[in-house]
């Protein structure tokens, strides 16, 4: 029996807020198995494979390594992903990283010239690109159903409480923009050739959180579509929703939103609403994983198996990235960049 059809091992390295749903989904998913694991905090790692599965490994290269590892997956902070995406990509296992594909473009193009040296899928996780409501807009621009696009908007401000998890780590562009830029070059078809953007700060550094308050960006692609992008964390903690964000595609026959704000689903409590809960993105019934991190681990299990290649190909990983570097350096400067030539670290 060959990989093609046999149960494929996926060996996950980072346990955090994603990479234990990861091992959830992939314990859950028909045809996968969770078969190692690689955390920095070892009693994490421990509790995981406990619950799920696999064996814990002590280092990144002996798990890629391991005859039962198949596929990895790399859920660690970007600044991490360069290190266990090569060690794994060397190793000869397609590989999955988390968005966005690493903290720079050195760092990102270590990462896909790796992958193209070896020839083994890498797949990134860019997750609205396997939620339904998104695909469908895709779907509707792909048949001309409102004629050409003519501006992409797109909004994500998050909950503060975010904060509380992320310490500072990273930026608004890098953690929030990376979504909304992929999908604005997606939806665009063309590449961004001009980025300008504005930031506010102060508000959340006084509260103690190492971060900006707001950025705001306007962009212009080749095909003459226009982009502005909203980002943001200031949802109050007490808000009745995580997060506020959607997109509007205006075109010359019509137009497409998205509210993904409103997921029709709250659950409160003496405690107030449990923003934990969610019933589109990495949702389960039955047991059996649903939403978009189930379509997304699916698909990188067929990338493993040789069926597909990865929806989202690595230089569009890159791009996205490229933008999110090039909106903070725009913001900070006040220049308006050419992504094409914009080459920061």
């Amino acid at each position: 029996m060959t990989v093609r059809d046999a149960e494929i091992g996926m060996g996950i390295v980072g346990l955090g807020f994603m990479g234990r749903r990861y091992a959830q989904f992939v314990s859950q998913i028909e045809g996968m198995k969770l078969a190692a694991v690689h955390d920095v905090d070892r009693a994490l790692a421990e509790r995981t494979v406990a619950e799920f599965g696999g064996q814990v490994f002590e280092n990144v290269g002996a798990l890629a390594a391991a005859a039962a590892v198949d596929g990895v997956m790399v859920c660690t902070p970007e600044h991490l992903h360069v290190e266990a995406a090569i060690a794994a990509l060397r190793a000869g296992k397609p590989t999955m990283v988390e968005k966005p594909i690493a903290h720079s473009l050195e760092a990102a193009r270590a990462i896909t010239d790796a992958a193209s040296t070896v020839g083994v899928p890498l797949l990134v996780g860019h997750l609205l690109r396997f939620e339904q409501r998104w695909t469908a807009a895709r779907q509707r621009l792909d048949a001309g159903s409102i004629g050409d696009v003519v501006s992409i908007t797109t909004r994500r401000i998050g909950n503060v409480l975010d904060q509380e998890v992320l310490k500072g780590r990273t930026s608004i562009p890098l953690y929030y923009g990376v979504h909304d830029l992929d999908i604005m070059s997606w939806y665009a078809g063309a590449p961004a050739v001009s980025i300008s953007a504005t930031r506010h700060s102060g508000a959340l550094r006084a509260a103690g959180y190492d971060v900006d308050d707001f950025y705001l960006a306007v962009l212009t692609f080749d095909n003459g579509v226009l982009g502005t992008a909203e980002l943001g964390w200031h949802v109050p903690a007490a808000a009745a929703s995580a997060r506020t964000s959607g997109v509007v595609i205006v075109g010359t026959r019509g137009l497409i939103r998205i509210e993904q704000s409103e997921t029709g689903f709250e659950c409160w409590t003496d405690s107030g609403l449990d923003r934990a809960l969610d019933v589109i993105f990495w949702s389960d019934a039955y047991g059996i994983p649903a939403g978009a991190l189930g379509v997304e681990l699916r698909h990188f299990a067929d990338c493993v198996r040789g069926r597909c290649v990865p929806a989202i190909a690595p230089h569009e990983a890159v791009e996205a990235l490229r933008l999110s570097l090039a909106m903070e350096e725009a913001a900070t400067t006040g220049n308006t960049i050419d992504p094409r030539t914009y080459e920061s670290a």
